[in-house]
C-alpha cells in the first residue's frame, strides 16, 4: 500500500482529520487511540487494570502478551518470587515459562509465573520441580518452602492459581437510556 493509500485509510477511520490545507502544505490533527469511539473498549481491555478482551476466556487468553495481563501475573505472587521466595522490584521481576516455550510451553495463566532475574536465567530450559529442588540443595530455600512451592507448582498446573482479573470490558451501548421519573 502506498503512503497515500495509508493516510486516506488513517483519515477514513478517524484517526487523522484535516485542519487546513493550503499551498505551503496541510494541517492534521491526529488522534490518540483514546479518543477513537470505535476502538475504546479494546483499550480499556490492554491497559489499567487486567481485564480479558471481549470474546475471550482465561482459558485462551494470551498472557505473555498482554501487558495488563503480565501485571495480573506478577500480582498473584504478591511481589514474590515462584521459585526462591526473594522480594521483586519492577526492575528485577520477570515473567518465566513453567514448562519451556521449546518444549511446547504454552502463555496461558497455569505456565507462567513472575520470578526474579536470577532464578529465570539460572532455570533456562530445567524443569521447575528439578529447579526447586536444586535451589533446596544449594540451601537458598527451605524443606518446608521446598514442599510448598512443589503444592504451589502442582496447584499452578492444575489452573488452581488463577491472577487476580475483573470481568471481559463490555462495549458501550449507545441506546437510549431511560429515565423514571
Amino acid at each position: 500500500m502506498t503512503a497515500r493509500g495509508s493516510l486516506r485509510r488513517l483519515f477514513d477511520l478517524r484517526v487523522l482529520r484535516l485542519v487546513e490545507r493550503n499551498q505551503v502544505g496541510h494541517v492534521v490533527v491526529v488522534r490518540l487511540p483514546e479518543e477513537i469511539r470505535a476502538i475504546r473498549p479494546y483499550i480499556n481491555a490492554v491497559r489499567g487494570s487486567a481485564r480479558l478482551p471481549l470474546g475471550s476466556s482465561i482459558a485462551d487468553a494470551d498472557f505473555f502478551k498482554n501487558k495488563a495481563l503480565r501485571r495480573a501475573i506478577h500480582s498473584r505472587e504478591r511481589g514474590l518470587c515462584f521459585y526462591c521466595l526473594g522480594h521483586l522490584t519492577a526492575l528485577i521481576r520477570t515473567i518465566d515459562h513453567v514448562v519451556p516455550q521449546a518444549e511446547s510451553g504454552r502463555n496461558s495463566y497455569r505456565n507462567l509465573v513472575s520470578c526474579c532475574r536470577d532464578c529465570n536465567s539460572k532455570k533456562g530450559q530445567t524443569p521447575a520441580e528439578d529447579f526447586l529442588r536444586g535451589l533446596y540443595r544449594t540451601r537458598r530455600i527451605t524443606d518446608a518452602e521446598l514442599t510448598a512451592r512443589l503444592r504451589a507448582l502442582d496447584a499452578l498446573t492444575s489452573g488452581k492459581l488463577p491472577p487476580p482479573l475483573l470481568a471481559p470490558a463490555k462495549p458501550p451501548t449507545h441506546g437510549r437510556s431511560q429515565c423514571m421519573t
